[in-house]
């Protein structure tokens, strides 16, 4: 049994991002909030700064910017006391992305956030094996 298949939460995250990476950004989000009341409470935060970029970028894919700004706002900063690796998922990507598309949206030019040429990416880091002890 891997380790992400004993871990609901992880494989939760997991599929989230598959589906992120795919241009399914509703169904990422839903992807962790299944798992949201079983979160540890220290990634809490973290899991619910993900669902707001997902719907941030769901909105985007709906040409409605304002909304998509507000949400993608607001995951960043719901995130943001978690370092450049957190709950095995690389952010800093992740947050360079979005604070570019949020300028965007915010001037009014969701039209060159390119979902389809060029899509944010949720980049979860290979989970750590552990040892045996011998």
């Amino acid at each position: 049994m891997s380790a992400s298949e004993s871990d609901p939460v992880r494989a939760a995250v997991l599929r989230a991002a598959r589906e992120f990476n795919a241009g399914n950004y509703f169904e990422a989000h839903e992807e962790i909030e299944e798992v949201l009341d079983d979160t540890p409470d220290e990634l809490w935060d973290l899991h619910l700064g993900l669902i707001r970029v997902a719907v941030g970028y769901h909105k985007t894919s709906q040409r409605l910017d304002s909304g998509a700004a507000r949400m993608l706002r607001r995951g960043l900063e719901t995130m943001e006391a978690y370092p450049e690796v957190a709950g095995g998922i690389h952010l800093t990507p992740l947050r360079a992305r979005a604070i570019r598309d949020i300028a965007l949206l915010e001037k009014g030019r969701g039209g060159e956030v390119d979902l389809a040429k060029s899509p944010p990416r949720l980049q979860p880091m290979p989970q750590q094996r552990k040892s045996s002890g011998s």
